[in-house]
């Protein structure tokens, strides 16, 4: 099996080969819940900065609202280990995983003790690549993020519009109070919008 070290060249490689935006284009907490879900277990482990509960508590409420969170503990991102020892990092944003390990992957384990990593160690001494992740991790999933199962849902039907409705009464921000019949007038711009948003989350069904 081919070695594959799973840095910024390699992952940049595979968008221009594919002609794809670099970079995740749905790297972003409120377009992607895998990316948000990574982002607060660093955090939330002290491996990062953690985020403001207020923040954290808007975005769970976004994310309820939509249909692509995750159903099974299977497909749920999460951290493992014990105490301040975090050794398995599971189904991760590969975006989050290069910003803190500076590797492009969904799942990285550390060796298990210190005995673990003397052996993998005294072998790398004799087999290691120039840049060699097993210095540091047992085993690591590379991954492009066309290949996250996470973005194929997002690109087919974007998270915003996925349950998004118009009822048939008109919202606060589609009401303006400013001259007109009546002293109300409807604001079409945002009319038209919401129309557009409810035509498209139908066409994706």
């Amino acid at each position: 099996m081919t070695f594959v070290y799973p840095d910024l060249d390699w992952y940049t490689g595979i968008s221009k080969a594919e002609n794809v935006p670099p970079r995740c284009p749905y790297a972003n907490v409120h377009r992607c819940p895998r990316y948000y879900c990574s982002l607060y277990l660093m955090g939330n482990s002290g491996i990062t900065t953690k985020m403001k509960p207020e923040k954290m508590k808007e975005l769970d409420a976004f994310w309820e609202k939509t249909d692509v969170l995750p159903i099974v503990a299977e497909h749920d991102t999460d951290i493992s280990g014990y105490d301040d020892k975090k050794t398995g990092f599971l189904n991760f944003c590969p975006e989050i995983s290069f910003d803190v390990f500076g590797l492009f992957a969904d799942h990285l384990h550390r060796y298990a003790d210190e005995i673990d990593i003397d052996v993998a160690h005294k072998r790398l001494e004799k087999e290691a690549y120039p840049n060699d992740w097993r210095w540091q991790w047992a085993s690591i999933t590379p991954l492009h993020y066309l290949k996250c199962p996470v973005y194929s849902q997002l690109i087919s039907r974007p998270p915003e519009t996925s349950r998004e409705k118009i009822d048939s009464t008109a919202p606060a921000d589609m009401v303006e109070v400013k001259p007109g019949f009546m002293g109300i007038s409807l604001n079409l711009k945002v009319a038209l919008t919401r129309f557009a948003r409810w035509w498209l989350a139908r066409q994706a069904k």
